[in-house]
Parts: structure tokens; C-alpha cells; sequence
């Protein structure tokens, strides 16, 4: 009757319900039914599970669990018997990371540590579990933990039962009250099972888990005999305690002893230091110790057990060094060969302690896509939306990036929602993370001290900062050791020398700063929301607490005129910017939106750091006490003068003042007011147009000037001796000062554009650290001063645009800009000795008519528009295996280029080619440029390449096995029309689609550049004519994608093709194109290709080259060739000679060695042999030929 009474009172109560989770041998009968009642009275609709029908299989109660709103978790010493208990326990805590579930844990004669971390009797129970698999016994241990961690009730037997159960039934009610009656599920949105990446939850897998464990375990390397300490550190939530808890799982079954103590933050604050000795000696030993004495009796009496066996010791989550020295205390009971992990947030607490650090790593994008959908989507799928919710998955995993914690508590916020809540939620992460997240990282920001603290949220706002200059604006004594601490705990890093802090702590830090100010909270303030900043500077009062103002004016909707007392009462203002982050730099409208009708009073002495763009006032503040300013950023303002102290008729003392850019204030003709910034180390006045001299004053540090398109300067005063960077491009300095010599430390000195500067000083010798000079467009400049030897550090010469003649010879140079110059009619016959030339510019030397032969590591010669150069020299260039291995020379439009000269390029082209094919080992081919190309003039193919055809398109076919035959490279060749009328064009590209057929219907596809032209000055002008353009592609990834196709003769899994050893169809087209798109009217006549072997043997470079070198003029030629010809191949090739020359066969040896080869020039024996009569050999076959290409072969015949 009972029974049935309560089943009809369940009908009758509200829709959502309660279920029980508990363990019903040991409390069914006792505490479960009085609590029921009382529930049943209170008419909550509560679920046990003998409400449900018999006969219905266990895993119906999961269904029961997904249907209630609220569970109440009964621990008892006994609970975790119960494997069933334990499997819905996980099912519950699955719901509540979803948001579907609210878990009230109540603790029944048991302690809350004691289920969390699995101590006491409740622990042993749990340990003592028999047959059970070890990743299940880890998901209850989790589920314990993270249940056991939230509020709840605790009952501890001397207390009133009845009290106990009203306060419960009371919390249930509260609970219920919070939840509406009406209130449906959203609907789901799943992705569709088909898709590429799996998103969908699978069991037990950690995504990442496995690498890093590997990482770790090296780290430890159990082989190792002696001790090792390792530390695991990251920022909270990265996965130190899953890390280090998988490890101990994995690692324990290999030491007798082994010990894992978890939450070791949460235990020192809930129940002392002093308990963590016991807990880790119960651990290793199993025994129960009640009174410990002190830490160092406690391994005292127990040392003689504990010596017996080596532990595995894994401590998580310390967060002081105390609890390091409590716990390991001497050390001394540490047997010789143990292993002992020490997790924490604060790599500061090592130093000293550990053998070696582990920091773990963030997700790749991969894994950190998996996580995330392990908890954004259930185990359906539904194919609608599949590519909306896929990208914003993306986003929101590129947001997190690599975060698990926070993927985790994105995924379960978003799951179940619908794409319109999952978009509102990604564009509101920038400015708002999760009040999840936000607890997550609030307990780092908590442990801070408040001077920390105070330094994490300064830095936030310059993050992408120079650490030097961060640590300039904190301005203390301390600061580089606080930014080390901020470190250690992960709060920030250091890439590269630059401050950055990861998105979700530059979000939190942020919301802190708004959070504060809404508040009203004691404390400084720093304002980034635009309504926030406007409310203060309207309201005088409300400043008194701001430390920091962030003003972007593109989020103000209108103008706004300030009252000159607006900063007056921010007497602690550090940091004031007002900026656009869509600044126009032409100045196309105005871009300041802040009016000062009434001037400004300006009464700070505590700012660091003012920016202010377009600063409407004439003068800075004369009431401004710059003693602390650091970084003044004044750009396109209105300013006429730095400020002076009209009192005392004194210059403004600024002794911190490092950096000051004043750029494009177009009415600033007076900076005497920097007299006294004797730490200033960069000075930028670019374009302030009204100044026209410097002052008298001596900058001891200043390092950086810039005074470019200064255009009235006409006169330049050195105003320090230690500059490094000097910019006087765009000035009217005719001439530099005597004591320009004194700039022993000038590294670069621009002078591009000095238009009236006719001469440079004889000094170049004594400025010993200038490694670029830059004088381009310097069109009176005639005469370069005269270099002696003692120029060592030279590197970078730009002359382009002068009338200098005689061409310096500077040993050191590695790049020289010739163009543009039309007094320049050869090069010096010597060139080729200097050996660090990498880059040689000539453009437009109208009067150059010959290149001697050049330097054997240059990689760019740019010869375009050189319309009188007429010959070059045979070589080009001497040829030397370099580590930089990409090379490009141009001639297009040199359109007076002899036969002879466009014969001697091709020639050039194939000796690079075939000393490109035996480096290929030492080089990796790119897929947006070709290892080497050139192009020049012409209407015809050079006579090496061995395959062509009569427009765009070549079809061949490939002999079987064709690409395991020691395939090096591939030359690939065009001949490209250009029409008379053509439109302008900037650049194009000259690209060959390789298409293969790996078996009938399938082909893959290669993408190869072949050359390419950009106009980058600012002459108007096109190509003229036939060009010829030549690339060599290394053939790497064909053969990678080869082998990966399955066509690989060492690979066991061969296709039936390959396995039948049928011949490849190939087939190349050309095309020039404008980025991504054919360019219409520029046609490719006709196109070629050749193959090139290696030496099969990567450790030597020994080869030879066969030429042919005429005796008496420079018309002679190299016609013949030493062929070899492999096994199985026939080559029939006709080389056409020139009978009127008289010719000679020649030997060329190379330098055998890689070594010898970086270092010397090709070394040539010449020794006569007979001439080999020609060979038949037809171009057109659909047949490739790979007897040409033998390594050993070489045509350099001329037509």
C-alpha cells in the first residue's frame, strides 16, 4: 500500500526530477528511505532505482539520469563496492559538464578528502576493487574527484539526522525553484559522421596524450640507475594533472612501490602541511599513521622500509616549496633508481629540486579539434549544418588554442545549442571569455601577490611588446625578476624577445580591469572599453583611480570636446593612448576625434607612456612633470615645439625618457626641449617638413634617428656619437658634416633620395661598423669615395639611380644596386673575386654592353631592360656547390643580346642544372620557386632539352620504373610571345601543370613555377617579344608521391601496374598567368623538357662535364658530348656542329668534395680526345628519354 501510495503521490509532483545515486546495501533501509520521505513530502519528484520497472536491463537507470535535472551523489565508506554506483556516477558527471545536470554531493560518515583524493577507509575500498580494467578505474577515480569537489553536505554520525536530511530537502528545493517548469531542450546540432575530422566523443582517449607520455618517459628513462626528480609545468588547465595521473597508471605496475598524491593545493589549505607526509607514506607503504611528530621523524622511523624497494612518487598540483619540503623532506629515504614527478603551475618552485622540467605542451590544431568535439557533440550525428558548425568548431579551437581545460568547458557550454547561439557566443569570446573559464584562471591571478598582480594586468596592455621596453614602462628596480615570476607561473612568456600573454589570459585580464571599474573597486583601473573611457572623461571626478586610459577613436560613434580639467584629478595615470587602429596615413580625412576648445591642463607626474595621435595643441602641457615618462608617441600632431619650462627658462628634465615619435608633425621646428633626455634611444621625426636644422645638443644614448623626407633639412649636426641607425633619406642635405667620422658604431646610414648631395666623404674607411649603406637616387652623386682595406663589415651597397662610373670594389659585399644608371658600360673584369656577392642589380643600366664572369655564390643577377648589353662571359659565372642553393638570373628585354650570348646563358643553365641534380641531398625543392631559373630573349629552345613540342601542351610517355632510376631533377622550358599592344603588367608567372597517370582514369597533378617577372620600380613598361624562360625543379616530391601512390619498387604493396611494369602517361602544359589567373594574349610557342640523374652515391661529388671549348675567338663553341648511355636505353640524339669552326675536345674535372666545392672554383684540365660521332636522337619521340640525362652527359651545342 505503501508502495502504491507513493507511486500515485510521483504523478502528481513537478516534471523534473531528482535522481539518487547511492549505495543501497549499506544505507537503502536506513538514511536513503528517511531522506526519501522527506523529499516525497516536500513533493519532489525523486528517482530510486526500485521505482523502476523489473525486468528492465541496469543501463535504463543512465536514461533515468539524462532525464533528471538535479542528482544528489550519497558517498558512504562503503559506496565504491558498488561498480554500478561508480558507472552512474560517470554518467552524471558527463551530464553536468553539459550543463544538464546539477550534482549536490553529500558525504555520509565519510570525509570530503577522503572521496576526492581516495584516502582513508572510503580510499582503501576503492583500492582493493579486483578485476577491474585500469582506463575504467581511472574514469571513476575522475569522476570521485571532480564530484567530490564541489559543495555539498557532510554528516558525520555525532550530528541530528533529521536536521541533516531538512537542510537537504531544503538545497533540493532551492535547486528546483532556479529551473522553470516549461522548460524544453534546445535543439541539438551534431556533425555529420561522414566528416573528415572525428568530432565525436571516444571512449577513454585523451587526444595528445600519447606523445606526450613518450616525452615524458624519456625524460625519466627507467634504465637509469640513479634518482631522477622530473617536474611537469604548463599553465593551469593545459593537462599537468591528467598528464602525471596517466603516468603513474602507466608507470606503477613497474615499481613495487608507488605513491600518487593528488590536489596537493586543495589538501595543504583544507587540512594543513602537516598531513601530506602521512598521506604519501600511506601511500607507499599502506600503513595508517594518526600522529606524525614531525616530517622528518615520519621517515626516520619508517627509512629501513622504505630503502628496501625503489618508488615511483607523483605529486600534483604543488603550488609552494614548502609542500616540496615536507614531502620529500632530506631525501634521504629515497632509494637510489626512483622516479618522482612533481606537477605544478609555478616553475619557479623547481629551481634546485628536479633533474629535468617537462613543459606540457599545447594541443595541435588536430587534437585540440578532438577534445573539443569529445564534449560539444553526443554520439549522434545529423548531416545538416555540418559545414557551419565545422567552421565555427575551428574558430572556436583557433581561439582556445590548444587549451584542453578550456576546450573542454567551451564544448560542454555549447553543446546542445543551436548555430545561432554557437555564433553570439564566438563574437562575444574576444571581449568576454566564460564565467567557467574565468574561474579556472581566476584561482593563477588569486595566488599573485599584489604587485604581481598589478604588473599582469600592465602588461596585458602593451602585450607584443619588446621585454626591454615592457620592463622600461613597469618602471622598477625589480622589474625583470617580476617578469620572470609572472613566467614561472605561466601568466605570460616570451617569444622571440617580445612579452605574450595566451588570448584567454589577455580576455580575463581585460574583464578584470572592466570588472573592477563597474565596480567601483579599491584599486587602480585600466580602461579599454571606449563607453567606459568616455563616462570618465566626461564625469572629472570618476578618475581618481584610473591607472591606465586605452582609447581606439574608431569606436567612437561622434566627436567629443574635453574640459581642460579632465586629467587633473588622475594623479596615478600611468598610461594614456588615444589611437585608431585604422589610421590613415595619407591623411585622407582626419582622424582624431577629441577636441580640446580650452587648452589642457596636464598636471601628471606619474605617466610612462603618452600616446596621443593627432594632438591638437600647439605646445604639450607646460603643467606636465615628464620626470617618469618613458615612451612619448606624438604622431601627426599639431605640435611646434617640445616643451620647455618657461619659470626657469629651463629645458623639462626627462631622465627615463627612452623613446620619442614625433613623426609627421608637419609644424615641429624646435626640439631643444630634448636637451636633457640623456636616455633617450630612438628619435623618430619622419616628415616633419618644418624642421629645418638640429639643435646643439648631445643625446649620449640616442641610437636610432630618423629623419626621413625631412624635406627642408639641410643640414645635418651629429647630436650623438653612439648611433647605430641613421635615416636621412628624402632630406636636402648637401654635404655631411667634418665630424661624421666620429659614428664609430653607425651600422645602416640611408640616404636614398638626397638629391642635392653631390659627393659622399673619403670617411667610409673609418666608420668600422657600417655594414649597409643605402644611396639610391642620389642623381648628383658622381663619385664614390675610394676604398681602402680596411673596410671589412660592408655588406649592403645601394647606388642605384647615380651617375657614379667607377664601380667600388668591396670585398665584404654581399648585395650591390647598380640600376638605373646610364654612365656604367662594363663591369670591372675582377667582380668575379668577390666571393660573398650573393645579389647583383644592374636594371636599366641602358649603357651596360658586357657581364664578365661573376662571382661563384651569386644567387640573383637581374639584368632586365640592360637594352645595349650585347655579350656575356663563357661561363656566366663559376660554378660552386653553395649551401644556398636558389639562384635566378634574369635578362629579359635585353634585346641586343647576340646569339652567342643567349647560347653561353643556356649553357650556363645546364651546367647549374647538372650541379643541382648531384646536390640534391642536400637540398629540399619549394613548390613556389624554382631551385634555379633564367630567362632571356629568344624564340627557339636551347638544343639540351630532349623532349619538346609545338605549343603549351607536351605528352610523353614514361618507361616503367622510370622514377626509381636515381631521378634528380627535371628542367622544364618555354617559349613565351608577348604582343606588341599589350596591357601593362606588373608581374606574371610562367607555371607547367605535370600530370601523371598512376593507373587508367587516375592522374595526379604537380604544379611547377618555371620563372617569373615583376616590374618592382616605377618605370612603365612591358616585355618585348620571345622570351625564353628555363627552371630546374627538383623531383622529390614526385617520387614522394610516388611511393605514397604505392609505385615504389622498395615498397611490398605494389599496384598491379607497377607490378606488370606498364609504361606512365604524362603529359605538361604551360601558361602564364597573373597570380592565380591565365593571362589572356600571352602565348607559349613552344615548350621543352629535360631529366637529370644523380650520382646514386650522396657522399661524393665527383663527376665530370664534358665541353667544348673553341681555341681562337669568342664565337667558339662547346658541341660534343661524352654520352653514356645505361643498360636497356637507347639514345638516338643528332648534335648539329658548326662546320666552319675548328674544334677541340676537352675534359672538365669538378672539385670532388662538398667541402672543397663550397670553397673553390670548378678547376679545369683540358686534355684533347677524339670527337664521338653524332648520335641520332629524335626530340619528338613520345618516349622520355633518360639516356640524356645521365649524370655523366652534358650538350652545350650551339645551333
Amino acid at each position: 500500500m505503501e508502495e502504491a501510495s507513493s507511486s500515485s503521490e510521483v504523478k502528481a509532483l513537478p516534471q523534473h526530477q531528482v535522481f539518487v545515486n547511492f549505495r543501497g546495501e549499506e544505507l537503502r533501509n536506513t538514511f536513503v528511505s528517511h531522506l526519501r520521505s522527506a523529499l516525497l513530502r516536500h513533493g519532489v519528484n525523486i528517482f530510486i532505482d526500485t521505482n523502476e520497472e523489473k525486468g528492465k536491463p541496469l543501463d535504463v537507470l543512465f536514461e533515468r539520469i539524462e532525464e533528471s535535472r538535479i542528482a544528489l551523489a550519497i558517498f558512504s565508506v562503503r559506496y565504491t563496492e558498488s561498480k554500478w554506483c561508480l558507472n552512474e556516477l560517470v554518467k552524471m558527471k558527463e551530464c553536468m559538464e553539459k550543463g544538464k545536470l546539477i550534482i549536490i554531493p553529500i558525504f555520509y560518515n565519510v570525509k570530503a578528502y577522503e572521496v576526492r583524493y581516495q584516502r582513508g577507509k572510503f580510499g582503501c575500498v576503492f583500492k582493493n576493487l579486483r578485476y577491474v580494467d585500469v582506463d575504467k578505474k581511472n574514469q571513476w577515480s575522475e569522476a570521485l574527484s571532480s564530484v567530490a569537489d564541489r559543495i555539498g553536505f557532510c554528516f558525520e554520525g555525532n550530528s541530528d539526522e533529521n536536521k541533516f536530511i531538512n537542510d537537504i530537502v531544503k538545497e533540493v528545493m532551492q535547486a528546483l525553484s532556479k529551473i522553470p517548469l516549461d522548460e524544453t531542450k534546445d535543439a541539438f546540432v551534431y556533425l555529420s559522421k561522414n566528416t573528415s575530422m572525428s568530432l565525436g566523443r571516444e571512449k577513454h582517449e585523451i587526444y595528445g596524450l600519447k606523445q606526450r607520455l613518450e616525452e615524458l618517459e624519456e625524460k625519466l628513462d627507467l634504465k637509469c640507475q640513479e634518482t631522477r626528480i622530473l617536474g611537469v609545468v604548463g599553465m593551469t588547465g593545459i593537462g599537468k594533472t591528467t598528464l602525471a595521473r596517466e603516468l603513474y597508471e602507466t608507470l606503477q605496475c613497474k615499481f613495487l612501490r608507488h605513491g600518487l598524491i593528488q590536489d596537493i593545493r586543495r589538501t595543504t589549505r583544507e587540512l594543513g602541511l602537516d598531513c601530506l607526509p602521512a598521506l604519501l607514506l600511506e601511500e607507499l607503504l599502506g600503513v595508517k599513521i594518526s600522529d606524525l611528530g614531525s616530517t622528518r621523524c615520519a621517515y626516520e622511523s619508517y627509512k629501513g622500509e622504505l630503502h628496501t624497494h625503489k618508488v615511483l612518487v607523483v605529486l600534483d598540483d604543488v603550488s609552494d616549496k614548502e609542500q616540496i619540503d615536507v614531502l620529500l623532506g632530506r631525501r634521504d629515504w629515497i632509494r637510489k633508481g626512483s622516479r618522482i614527478v612533481i606537477a605544478t603551475s609555478d616553475k619557479s618552485l623547481l629551481q634546485d629540486v628536479v633533474d629535468y622540467s617537462y613543459v606540457v605542451p599545447q594541443l595541435n590544431h588536430k587534437d585540440a579539434l578532438g577534445h573539443f568535439g569529445r564534449y560539444a557533440f553526443d554520439h549522434h550525428f545529423n548531416k545538416h549544418n555540418n559545414e557551419v558548425i565545422m567552421k565555427l568548431s575551428k574558430e572556436f579551437v583557433h581561439y582556445v588554442r590548444g587549451h584542453p581545460l578550456a576546450l573542454k568547458l567551451l564544448g560542454a557550454d555549447l553543446n546542445g545549442k543551436d548555430e545561432d547561439h554557437w555564433k553570439t557566443k564566438l563574437a562575444a569570446l574576444v571581449q568576454n571569455s566564460t564565467q567557467s573559464i574565468r574561474d579556472v584562471l581566476q584561482v593563477s591571478y588569486d595566488e599573485l601577490s599584489r604587485e604581481h598582480k598589478d604588473i599582469f594586468l600592465d602588461i596585458a596592455c602593451f602585450r607584443s611588446e619588446d621585454e626591454s621596453y615592457i620592463a622600461s614602462l613597469l618602471d622598477s628596480s625589480e622589474a625583470a625578476s617580476e617578469i620572470k615570476a609572472l613566467m614561472n607561473k605561466f601568466m605570460i612568456n616570451v617569444s622571440d624577445g617580445r612579452v605574450e600573454m595566451h588570448d584567454l589570459l589577455y580576455t580575463f585580464a581585460k574583464e578584470l580591469s572592466r570588472k573592477a571599474y563597474a565596480e567601483d573597486g579599491r584599486g587602480p583601473h585600466r580602461l579599454w572599453h571606449h563607453q567606459d573611457i568616455t563616462n570618465v572623461l566626461k564625469n572629472i571626478e570618476e578618475g581618481v583611480e584610473v591607472r591606465g586610459i586605452f582609447l581606439n577613436m574608431i569606436e567612437m560613434k561622434r566627436e567629443m570636446s574635453l574640459d581642460s580639467r579632465t586629467f587633473k584629478p588622475m594623479c596615478d595615470l600611468r598610461y594614456l593612448k588615444i589611437y585608431n587602429s585604422s589610421h590613415c596615413y595619407q591623411q585622407c580625412k582626419p582622424n582624431s576625434k577629441i577636441n580640446l576648445p580650452d587648452g589642457l591642463n596636464f598636471p601628471l607626474k606619474e605617466v610612462r607612456y603618452l600616446h596621443w595621435l593627432e594632438f591638437p595643441l600647439k605646445e604639450i602641457p607646460p603643467d606636465l612633470n615628464p620626470q617618469n615618462l618613458v615612451d612619448l608617441k606624438l604622431p601627426y600632431s599639431k605640435i611646434e615645439r617640445i616643451w620647455s619650462d618657461d619659470k626657469q627658462k629651463e629645458h623639462k628634465d626627462t631622465p627615463k625618457l627612452k623613446w620619442a615619435n614625433l613623426n609627421h608633425s608637419s609644424n615641429l621646428w624646435d626640439l631643444s626641449g630634448l636637451s636633457k633626455a640623456q636616455s633617450l634611444l630612438s628619435l623618430n621625426l619622419k616628415g616633419c617638413t618644418s624642421l629645418r636644422s638640429l639643435p646643439e645638443i648631445n643625446l649620449v644614448c640616442l641610437e636610432t634617428l630618423i629623419l626621413s623626407n625631412c624635406s627642408n633639412l639641410k643640414e645635418f649636426r651629429v647630436i650623438s656619437q653612439n648611433l647605430v641607425t641613421l635615416y636621412l633619406d628624402g632630406t636636402s642635405i648637401k654635404e655631411l658634416p667634418l665630424n661624421f667620422i666620429t659614428l664609430q658604431r653607425l651600422a645602416l646610414l640611408n640616404m636614398k633620395g638626397c638629391t642635392k648631395l653631390k659627393e659622399f666623404p673619403g670617411c667610409l674607411d673609418d666608420l668600422k661598423a657600417l655594414k649597409e649603406l643605402i644611396l639610391s637616387d642620389c642623381s648628383k652623386l658622381q663619385n664614390f669615395p675610394a676604398i681602402g682595406e680596411s673596410i671589412m663589415v660592408l655588406e649592403i651597397l645601394r647606388l642605384d639611380g647615380t651617375t657614379i662610373t667607377e664601380i667600388p670594389m668591396i670585398s665584404s659585399l654581399q648585395c650591390l644596386w647598380l640600376s638605373k644608371n646610364d654612365q656604367i658600360s662594363s663591369l670591372p673584369d675582377n667582380i668575379s673575386q668577390l666571393s660573398h656577392l650573393k645579389w647583383l642589380d644592374l636594371k636599366y643600366c641602358k649603357s651596360l654592353t658586357y657581364i664578365p664572369k661573376l662571382p661563384p655564390n651569386l644567387q640573383h643577377l637581374d639584368a632586365h631592360g640592360c637594352c645595349s648589353l650585347n655579350s656575356v662571359s663563357n661561363p656566366l659565372a663559376c660554378l660552386t656547390t653553395t649551401q644556398q642553393i636558389y639562384s635566378r638570373f634574369i635578362f629579359t628585354n635585353c634585346n641586343k643580346l647576340e646569339r652567342i650570348a643567349t647560347e653561353d646563358i643556356s649553357s650556363f643553365a645546364q651546367r647549374k642544372c647538372l650541379l643541382l641534380s648531384d646536390a640534391q641531398n642536400f637540398c629540399n625543392g619549394s613548390d613556389s620557386e624554382p631551385l634555379f631559373s633564367t630567362c632571356f630573349p629568344g624564340s627557339e629552345l636551347p638544343s639540351w632539352f630532349c623532349h619538346e613540342a609545338v605549343g603549351s601542351v607536351l605528352e610523353l610517355r614514361m618507361p616503367p620504373h622510370w622514377h626509381e632510376n636515381r631521378l634528380a631533377g627535371l628542367a622544364l622550358c618555354a617559349v613565351v610571345s608577348f604582343p606588341d599592344s599589350q596591357e601593362h603588367i606588373n608581374c606574371f608567372s610562367v607555371k607547367c601543370t605535370f600530370k601523371l597517370e598512376v593507373k587508367e582514369g587516375l592522374w595526379i597533378e604537380f604544379c611547377f613555377p618555371v620563372g617569373s617577372w615583376s616590374n618592382q620600380g616605377n618605370i612603365v613598361e612591358n616585355i618585348a617579344s620571345e622570351h625564353v624562360f628555363i627552371g630546374y625543379i627538383s623531383c622529390s616530391k614526385i617520387v614522394k608521391r610516388l611511393e605514397n601512390q604505392h609505385y615504389s619498387s622498395s615498397n611490398p604493396t605494389k599496384s598491379k601496374q607497377s607490378s606488370t611494369c606498364g609504361s606512365t602517361k604524362a603529359s605538361l602544359v604551360f601558361m602564364v598567368i597573373d597570380h592565380t589567373t591565365e593571362i589572356p594574349r600571352i602565348e607559349v610557342l613552344k615548350c621543352g623538357l629535360r631529366f637529370f640523374k644523380g650520382v646514386g652515391n650522396s657522399g661524393s661529388y665527383l663527376k665530370k662535364l664534358e665541353v667544348k671549348e673553341a681555341e681562337q675567338n669568342l664565337s667558339a663553341e662547346k658541341v660534343s658530348e661524352n654520352w653514356t648511355i645505361g643498360s636497356g636505353s637507347r639514345c638516338n640524339r643528332v648534335i648539329k656542329r658548326r662546320p666552319e669552326l675548328r674544334q677541340e675536345i676537352v675534359t672538365r674535372e669538378v672539385a670532388a668534395t662538398l667541402k672543397e666545392a663550397n670553397n673553390t672554383e670548378i678547376q679545369i684540365k683540358i686534355a684533347p680526345r677524339e670527337p664521338q660521332p653524332p648520335r641520332p636522337c629524335s626530340k619528338t619521340s613520345k618516349w622520355a628519354c633518360f639516356a640524356c640525362c645521365d649524370f655523366t652527359s652534358m650538350s652545350n651545342g650551339r645551333k
